[in-house]
């Protein structure tokens, strides 16, 4: 599967050096960053000009005030900031963007209902939809949007990579609340949904790929009940799971926390093998990232 996976990863790649959701489509943030990680993971054997281009695609797309757009046409900052951040780690390319962009995700946080809508809440007779502690914030999909734990786990993972690089006290601030507000979210035994843990009353479930994301952010954490719970609730998961995402996180993440993966990996060859992972350029990277030892891209 790797051999066939890293030469469909290369076929893929754009012209201007980035990669799309699918081969041809435009360049995105999201895609470009876990290809050039997904290539990163492989020996050093492999083509190089492929790791250049991708990390000069991300040089050239970073907006000036550190952080990146979603899609190669737009210019609206996006959670995709952390995920390059994270690409570009172990690259060449000046230190100076790293600090920019983790400065950029340092003044963002999802934000918080006003007074005003909590005082009526507070008199209303209505059922709370969620359960949630609201001054807890993380990280949102577009700036100033509600908090949601996918987003909050790729910024978690980014500023803990770079952190020596920043404001201690800064970082240690934003990194505290966020890992709160994840452990405020957890479902009951175990696992992470991707905004709450429960509506209205009733228990939402977990879903393995938010999970391993979730613990992946968490991994200085291991010793944590939290952590062990939900480590188990995703490997109970992973026996019933059958997605190529789902599969490509949970085994980068039972690798981060040194579980055995042999079966998984199997699992995703077998899946490979049949559908190529309909060559979305996520799942075939986040499957080389778990059939190599993409978990070290990802420790903290």
């Amino acid at each position: 599967m790797l051999d066939q996976a890293a030469k469909l990863l290369r076929q893929t790649q754009n012209p201007d050096g980035g990669w799309g959701a699918i081969a041809g489509k435009q360049s995105n943030t999201e895609s470009t960053a876990l290809g050039l990680l997904a290539w990163r993971s492989l020996d050093d054997s492999r083509e190089n000009s492929v790791l250049e281009k991708a990390e000069q695609w991300l040089a050239n797309t970073q907006n000036p005030d550190g952080s990146w757009s979603y899609g190669a046409g737009s210019k609206a900052p996006s959670w995709s900031t952390a995920l390059a951040v994270m690409a570009l780690y172990d690259s060449s390319v000046e230190a100076g963007r790293l600090v920019r962009a983790g400065n950029w995700i340092l003044a963002q946080e999802g934000s918080k209902p006003g007074i005003l809508a909590k005082l009526i809440l507070a008199l209303s007779f209505q059922k709370k939809a969620v359960h949630l502690n609201d001054d807890l914030v993380g990280w949102s999909w577009t700036p100033g949007s509600f908090s949601w734990v996918e987003p909050t786990s790729y910024c978690l993972i980014a500023l803990k990579k770079i952190k020596s690089r920043l404001s201690v006290k800064a970082v240690q601030e934003r990194v505290d609340q966020a890992e709160l507000m994840i452990y405020d979210r957890m479902c009951e035994g175990g696992g992470w949904n991707y905004g709450n843990a429960a509506v209205y009353g009733d228990p939402l479930w977990p879903y393995p790929d938010i999970t391993a994301l979730a613990l992946i952010a968490l991994q200085d954490h291991k010793e944590r009940n939290d952590n062990r719970v939900s480590l188990r609730a995703l490997s109970k998961m992973a026996e019933t799971t059958d997605s190529g995402l789902a599969l490509g996180w949970t085994t980068i993440c039972l690798s981060v926390y040194g579980e055995d993966i042999s079966e998984l990996r199997k699992r995703l060859d077998q899946k490979f093998a049949r559908t190529k992972f309909l060559g979305e350029t996520k799942p075939v990277a986040l499957a080389i990232l778990a059939s190599e030892d993409g978990a070290r891209l990802l420790r903290v």
